[in-house]
């Protein structure tokens, strides 16, 4: 009694016309749809690439102009505001960036395209996550280096990169969350871009705990801006006892990114 002859492999073209397997499940397929979300969001951006630079350095720069005018002209004061420039700013782009692509692609049908190929939502938040990074990185860059020109005494540490990488994950976990309710593009456009600008404005980022009044106490024991400032001001004083603000981060950004997974539509309507 004979079995049922294999199955052929699916293959598609490689780039010199060679055939390749074609990626059908697990990692590689994951890899293979979290490109193609970058993709998808990558090569329009490009066309535009002067308004990637714009959002990465010319909104968070007069932030810090605005707070050093009105604070004292100390070391520590000037870390602080640049730690806080440098989370709004990061925080600002991935925002923007995540909400606005996730809203255009659910309401002109590309999400549903995606949906039905079928894509996981996994790879599609960190396909989206790879492309918005870009401006993110092109904000610590732009204004670390303007840091260094405008003499702020800053000490990389190495908790800069990971306090960062956890806010990405946090910030855009809880955008993916809340315009999931938009019922129009208007409402997820607003959403999005009112979401960082209120929680840098009322998380105590320009300045500590200590100074901040109750409200923004309140509000800084859970927001994961207030713990990103923290670790970052200590990053930029050459200080490593961090471990505590990359503990809660961590955990923020776990709870955000799953209520943003979870609350994302994904089926097909």
């Amino acid at each position: 009694m004979t079995g049922q002859p294999p199955m052929p492999e699916l293959t598609d073209s490689g780039p010199n016309g060679s055939a390749r397997p074609y990626a059908t499940g697990g990692f590689r397929k994951f890899f293979s749809d979290t490109f193609a979300v970058f993709e998808l969001n990558f090569l329009p951006a490009l066309k535009h690439w002067y308004a990637t630079v714009l959002l990465a350095a010319g909104f968070p720069l007069p932030w810090f102009y605005v707070t050093r005018a009105i604070a004292p002209d100390d070391p520590q004061v000037l870390r602080r505001l640049m730690a806080g420039t440098l989370v709004f700013g990061v925080a600002f782009s991935i925002g923007m960036l995540v909400g606005q692509n996730f809203v255009g692609q659910r309401f002109l049908g590309t999400l549903r395209l995606l949906i039905t190929m079928p894509v996981s939502k996994a790879a599609y938040v960190f396909g989206s996550l790879a492309h918005a990074s870009i401006s993110g990185a092109l904000t610590v860059v732009i204004l670390l280096g303007f840091a260094f020109a405008a003499g702020v005494d800053v000490r990389l540490g190495w908790a800069l990169a990971p306090s960062l990488i956890l806010t990405v994950l946090a910030v855009s976990g809880l955008t993916l969350f809340f315009v999931s309710f938009a019922p129009s593009p208007q409402a997820g456009n607003l959403a999005t871009g009112m979401l960082s600008l209120i929680l840098a404005a009322l998380s105590p980022v320009y300045f500590t705990m200590d100074q901040a009044p109750l409200l923004m106490k309140l509000i800084g024991y859970v927001s994961p801006l207030r713990y990103t400032a923290d670790a970052i001001e200590k990053s930029l004083s050459g200080q490593t006892d961090v471990w505590v603000e990359l503990g809660v981060l961590s955990v923020i950004a776990i709870g955000s990114l799953s209520l943003g997974l979870w609350r994302m539509p994904w089926r097909e309507r």
